[in-house]
């Protein structure tokens, strides 16, 4: 029965897993998610949403003066992995919904981007804690599967995907 536990445990890791995660940082000006291909598989053509509208807090992007946010706006701005992007997205103000069409990613390779987001449920509507985020839905769409995961309230979703196939 050990052998057996044991045996199945060392097949379980040694699978390689291509685990995605995103990860929601605050910032003064700018908010900055960063998404993580953690696992050690490369992710193949990929299309992935953030909807952050699904948490309780009333979240939206705020990209320009004078909207749906208040105060400080900032558009969408790709920091790093430009070159996994098949283009960048185009987000109107009020927006709640960001749409990333994935050319791939490579194990440990990261996207990461900057935007203003604002939320209309608490008396600092310009400050998105861990617990505000908590809700918003990444959905990521590979072929014919469709993987879905909600922020924690520790800022972070993170989508298992099947093991490595070669």
């Amino acid at each position: 029965m050990i052998r057996t536990a044991t045996c199945l445990l060392l097949l379980w890791a040694g699978a390689a897993q291509a685990d995605l995660s995103l990860r929601f940082v605050e910032g003064a000006p700018k908010d900055r998610f960063v998404l993580t291909n953690d696992g050690t598989c490369p992710l193949a053509e990929a299309t992935l949403t953030l909807d952050i509208g699904a948490a309780p807090a009333g979240l939206l992007f705020d990209t320009t003066p004078g909207g749906a946010g208040v105060d400080v706006h900032q558009p969408f701005d790709v920091i790093e992995g430009r070159g996994a992007l098949l283009g960048v997205p185009e987000l109107a103000d009020g927006d709640t919904v960001l749409t990333l069409n994935l050319a791939g990613l490579p194990p440990e390779g990261v996207v990461s981007f900057t935007v203003d987001v604002d939320d209309s449920g608490t008396g600092r509507p310009e400050t998105i804690t861990g617990s505000e985020i908590a809700g918003a839905v990444v959905t990521l769409v590979l072929g014919e599967t469709t993987l879905e995961m909600a922020f924690s309230d520790q800022a972070v979703a993170v989508i298992p995907i099947a093991p490595c196939t070669s």
